[in-house]
């Protein structure tokens, strides 16, 4: 699963006649509980959202986080959850309504929906409308991502410290396998896989020719905190900008780079059995 952060774009300027109507009511799908309880989300309510399609659902929700207020939404495919994010809503100057434009990215975030939403708290109604570029559309459209990290492609260039403040390069891993891991502390699904990630490093740790690097987009200190309580056995460097810009906002991702420099594999989201695939992978490209 993935912990995401929702990609916001403008408010589009639409009336109300635009918009579907639904009303929040208490409880939540069962199929988000193991989010909920490695987030710590109490008090959870949601909505279900027409989207025209058969194959995909979408579930709009609230929830309250120790003494916050916040919003989540997910997405099914073929009943399947394929992706959980929690919001913000902005306030509408107009209007009592909270506002905001969504992104949902699945699929790898080779795909994605857009809406808009509007919340008013007071009736728990919620306005929603699909959108396609600026059009609205009454059911969803899935459209298509091109992303800078994808199987195929070769892995942009990328320059790194380390939690020692060296400068490292991507292109120093030339000639080897390179498994990353794209993570943050705060993320819950990121922690899990991390103890299996580790079995990786140990099982093949005779094999010179397999780096594994850990890239952390978060500040130095609270990656060096959670380090000194919690084994993490890759070499670890810090996230900039433009690693934010290439492998987006949404977390973990754990990629192969075979030794010419092309991906080999991509994945998003954690658990703890994430590393399975991750071994069988690198099983294929070095047997």
């Amino acid at each position: 699963m993935i912990y995401g952060i929702i990609v916001s774009t403008s408010i589009h300027a639409q009336t109300e006649s635009e918009y579907k109507s639904s009303k929040l009511i208490p409880g939540y799908p069962k199929e988000i509980e193991i989010i909920k309880d490695q987030l710590g989300l109490n008090s959870l309510s949601y909505a279900n959202f027409e989207t025209g399609v058969d194959s995909i659902k979408v579930v709009f929700g609230k929830f309250t986080q120790g003494n916050a207020n916040g919003y989540w939404i997910s997405s099914y495919f073929n009943n399947n959850i394929s992706s959980f994010s929690t919001l913000s809503l902005t306030k509408d100057k107009l209007s009592e309504f909270l506002t905001n434009d969504i992104e949902i990215k699945f699929d790898n975030s080779s795909k994605k929906i857009s809406l808009s939403v509007k919340y008013n708290p007071s009736t728990n109604e919620i306005l929603y409308s699909w959108l396609d570029g600026d059009k609205n559309c009454d059911k969803l459209t899935v459209q298509k991502i091109d992303r800078l990290i994808a199987e195929n492609k070769l892995l942009p260039d990328l320059n790194l410290k380390t939690l020692v403040n060296k400068d490292i390069s991507s292109a120093d891993f030339r000639g080897k396998f390179l498994v990353i891991n794209w993570w943050t502390p705060t993320c819950a699904p990121c922690r899990q896989e991390i103890p299996g990630l580790n079995k990786l490093v140990d099982k093949f740790r005779s094999n010179t020719n397999i780096v594994f690097l850990s890239i952390a987009f978060d500040n130095k200190e609270n990656v060096e905190n959670y380090l000194k309580v919690n084994d993490f056995k890759y070499l670890h460097t810090l996230g900039d900008k433009n690693a934010l810009k290439i492998f987006g906002g949404s977390f973990p991702k754990n990629i192969i780079v075979n030794p010419d420099g092309k991906i080999t594999f991509y994945s998003e989201g954690g658990n703890e059995h994430a590393y399975i695939i991750i071994e069988e992978e690198l099983l294929k490209l070095i047997n």
